[in-house]
């Protein structure tokens, strides 16, 4: 489809439009006594950049557990991720890994749509999987994430800014995704191998 065509509904909530790159500072509403970077917000303006997550609605994916696709909260029973094709594991202090995941979750009829649309994922070929009951512990990340450098780079020095967040699940969901992804691995390889 020619991107001249695309409409919202073609786009997951979370995209970047080409008509909402202006940026702020602004104090945080859910990290008490910092500093998040906040984006203009007019989905549907310009063109998707694919590519990027806008910042306030990726954080507000991960912070309310809103679907990555859709836009609207997924409840517990009804929250699905993608282990392979993102997120990865985060080795705590004590050497111990946890999946850490910075993608928000989706309805499984979301991420079905997502899968058969989304080229990544069509080309990751991975079933989604389900949260269950770990909703993760929710992080902020200070370190400038990428395709922001640029903004990063104008900011006041000094200042500790919230560029996005993300879920780090404890070891049974990490489990599960461990997993789930050496499943797909095995699948892969048998792909391969035919």
């Amino acid at each position: 489809m020619p991107l001249a065509a695309t409409s919202l509904r073609d786009v997951p909530w979370t995209v970047s439009w080409s008509g909402e790159q202006a940026f702020r500072l602004q104090p945080s509403a859910d990290f008490a006594g910092l500093v998040e970077l906040d984006q203009k917000q007019a989905p549907g303006v310009g063109e998707p950049q694919f590519a990027a997550m806008h910042v306030r609605r990726q954080r507000r994916g991960m912070i309310d557990l809103v679907c990555h696709v859709c836009g609207t909260p997924t409840p517990p029973r009804d929250r699905y991720v993608f282990p392979a094709a993102s997120g990865g594991l985060v080795t705590l202090h004590d050497g111990s890994q946890q999946y850490g995941l910075n993608v928000p979750p989706m309805h499984r009829a979301c991420a079905v749509r997502a899968a058969n649309a989304c080229p990544h994922l069509m080309k990751v070929d991975e079933p989604p999987l389900r949260c269950g009951r770990d909703d993760g512990r929710l992080i902020h990340r200070t370190d400038v994430t990428p395709g922001l450098e640029a903004i990063a780079r104008e900011l006041p020095p000094g200042v500790e800014v919230v560029f996005s967040c993300y879920r780090l699940y404890g070891p049974e969901f990490t489990a599960k995704v461990l997993a789930a992804r050496a499943a797909w691995e095995r699948a892969v390889a048998e792909r391969r191998r035919r």
